[in-house]
């Protein structure tokens, strides 16, 4: 027997490891060599941060594993080795976390951006997928969030469906301009398309809702996601949507934030303005023409009331 105590050339392709104590270890493992040259040392050629999740018996199990990655270069193919690992859940494993790792210089370690470790009870929780309205878009909102593939080729798909209306979808994601979203139909495109894209990437790690929700625009994401439209309906109806808004005559309206309940809030209103969403005890939204709302948030904010 020869013990095994440098680096050695493996001749053929398997390896057998054997574990017998008595103690009760009896164990034995028969691997096959990879064959794959690694290129670069499995440093990625992109910076998207990476995600290990772990999970062990004690909370010092997971948090080797947390620490091991940072004892090293980046290395996809080593992270993609232990997403695998553990892609069958273990009911013994009671203690379980997560880091988020980026990649520095080349040859230096990767450094752990975020990370958690915390004591399972062993009940799932519900996942619920909420899906806003208008509101969440801002400026260059999908610029680095085209860096991921499965995102990109949803926004391509989207861009194509809207190019044929004369839409610029990647201009309106990836633009620096803050005034891009002052025009109601960008906001609408911009918002869906985000939507679908996220929800691409969520079913695409296999994810699966327990519950959907959405507000407003956020119904259509809901329907995307439950499945009784396809994309490219979500798209277009966010469009057509956007162009009823654009076409019809109506009064220039606002609408704004409160920090009061409808009960507090119902005999201030003046004529003109409406409560339009009771949010909660402490939230409602008005709406109303632009001159009367902006006249009212004023005065809401000189009596110290939060308005916006």
């Amino acid at each position: 027997m020869k013990i095994v105590d440098t680096v050695q050339d493996l001749k053929g392709s398997l390896i057998s490891v054997n574990s017998s104590g008595f103690g009760g270890a009896n164990a034995h493992c028969l691997l096959q060599g990879n064959p794959k040259s690694k290129i670069n040392g499995g440093r990625p050629n992109d910076d998207i941060p990476r995600l290990v999740v772990w999970s062990g018996r004690t909370e010092e199990a997971v948090d080797s594993i947390i620490n091991s990655v940072t004892a090293q270069p980046l290395d996809a193919e080593f992270i993609g080795l232990l997403q695998s690992t553990q892609a069958q859940s273990h009911n013994a494993n009671f203690y379980k976390g997560y880091g988020i790792y980026v990649q520095n210089g080349e040859g230096e370690n990767a450094t752990c951006v975020q990370r958690e470790v915390q004591h399972y009870s062993g009940a799932k929780r519900p996942m619920v997928w909420v899906y806003s309205g208008m509101g969440s878009q801002w400026s260059k909102m999908g610029n680095n969030l085209m860096k991921i593939p499965i995102f990109a080729e949803s926004i391509n798909r989207s861009h194509d469906v809207l190019v044929k209306k004369g839409i610029n979808l990647k201009e309106i994601l990836t633009s620096s301009d803050p005034t891009v979203f002052d025009n109601i139909l960008n906001s609408f495109v911009g918002i869906a398309a985000v939507q679908i894209g996220l929800t691409d990437i969520l079913k695409a790690i296999g994810l699966e809702p327990d519950y959907i929700i959405g507000h407003s625009l956020g119904e259509l994401g809901c329907a995307y996601a439950d499945g009784i439209c396809d994309a490219d309906e979500m798209i277009l109806s966010a469009y057509s949507r956007g162009m009823a808004s654009l076409e019809t005559k109506i009064i220039f309206g606002a609408m704004a934030a409160v920090g009061l309940g409808y009960a507090q809030l119902k005999d201030m209103v003046p004529e003109g303005v409406e409560i339009a969403c009771h949010n909660s005890f402490e939230s409602t939204t008005i709406s109303g023409p632009a001159e009367n709302i902006s006249k009212f948030v004023e005065e809401l904010k000189a009596k110290g009331i939060f308005a916006k």
